[in-house]
């Protein structure tokens, strides 16, 4: 019993770093050290519980079993068997990456050690690409997963609506005593935006974590009771008391665009980029000039749909550029919509901060 519940573990974690959005295709790049830890998998691990003994089905783009640390196909691999059910074969090999990902975390066996290391896999390739995924196969993968008679099934995938029989499928292999787990998807941060298999009751339904255990920034922004997306930018830093100041609007954040507004004691609201065709306004400088103008934090929103990540780096490498606020980004849409509201009184509750495990703004609600 034990073990099985070790298993849940390892299989949370997957579904975790993969909904955290690692797109490698080499598993060194997996933080399997930092992500360890932070799910308690250590400990078992230290009393010797790596895995033995357990099935455990990867539903996804299948695995790449040539991979030195997931070597072998058939009884004596680490890959016992599955089943391609999109070139309808019994060689389940991965050609994304995603499915190599997911099973790597879970039981890697090599230079790198996944959570369960001697645990055994069945691959099911359900999707070519890791974008499309039909339904139809997930359940005919459930079903030979329940006759294969695995311990575990691992589902970083779903659809984004109600599908009756996808749930019906995962209720059948519970009730067969599989556990079942499954990613809450990356919809977020609204609500009701998980589908199915996630939304099944009977499945272990996991969200995004940040999983950086010293260091990851977490930034929430909150204006007339209403939460926004922001995402701090790297090399910022976290205060350690929420910033509550008016939002004022500074153009694009030059030093021109600043001279008339009245910054000080702000969180600054600018544009991305500039409104000059070729002039480049780098985030640092934005966020120079907004401290310097005395604001107490900046927030940059997207000059193009959809939300970013930037990075605090001058572009004069020599000067000793410094981040001295917290900088911040936020998508369009929000970032015009909050544009929209600004009022002399409109007041915001910004906080910046450490938390090892903090859900991710895009971890469906």
């Amino acid at each position: 019993m034990y073990s099985k519940i070790i298993f849940c573990l390892l299989v949370v974690l997957c579904v975790t770093l993969l909904l955290s959005n690692l797109k490698t295709k080499e598993l060194g790049e997996v933080y399997l050290e930092k992500s360890v830890p932070l799910i308690g998998a250590d400990l078992p691990r230290t009393e010797g519980f790596e895995g033995n003994g357990i099935k455990i089905a990867v539903i996804d783009t299948g695995i790449d079993y040539s991979h030195h640390d997931l070597f072998g196909f058939g009884p004596s691999g680490k890959v016992l068997g599955g089943y391609d059910f999109v070139d309808n074969d019994e060689q389940p090999m991965d050609t994304n990456g995603h499915g190599t990902e997911v099973a790597g975390i879970i039981a890697a066996d090599g230079d790198l050690k996944g959570v369960a290391p001697k645990a055994k896999l069945l691959a099911y390739r359900v999707s070519e690409t890791g974008e499309s995924v039909s339904s139809d196969f997930i359940v005919r993968a459930i079903h030979l997963a329940m006759r294969e008679k695995v311990d575990i099934i691992n589902l970083s995938l779903g659809v984004n609506r109600t599908n009756e029989e996808l749930d019906k499928a995962v209720i059948e292999a519970v009730k067969n005593g599989i556990v079942v787990v499954t990613a809450a998807g990356n919809s977020g941060p609204r609500n009701q935006t998980i589908g199915s298999p996630a939304k099944s009751f009977h499945a272990i339904t996991v969200g995004a974590s940040y999983n950086n255990i010293t260091s990851s920034i977490v930034s929430t922004l909150e204006i007339e009771k209403k939460q926004y997306e922001v995402i701090p930018m790297r090399g910022t830093i976290p205060v350690s008391e929420p910033v509550i100041e008016k939002v004022v609007f500074g153009g694009h954040g030059r030093y021109r665009d600043l001279i008339d507004v009245n910054v000080k004691n702000s969180i600054l609201l600018v544009e991305r980029g500039s409104d000059i065709k070729d002039e480049k306004v780098f985030f640092s400088e934005k966020e120079y000039n907004a401290a310097q103008s005395g604001a107490k934090a900046i927030i940059v929103y997207n000059n193009e749909p959809g939300i970013f990540f930037g990075e605090l780096v001058h572009p004069d490498p020599s000067i000793n550029y410094k981040p001295r606020i917290p900088a911040l980004s936020m998508s369009r849409d929000d970032g015009l919509a909050l544009k929209a509201i600004l009022r002399n009184d409109t007041v915001a509750d910004l906080n910046v901060f450490y938390h090892p495990d903090f859900v991710t703004p895009f971890s469906s609600r």
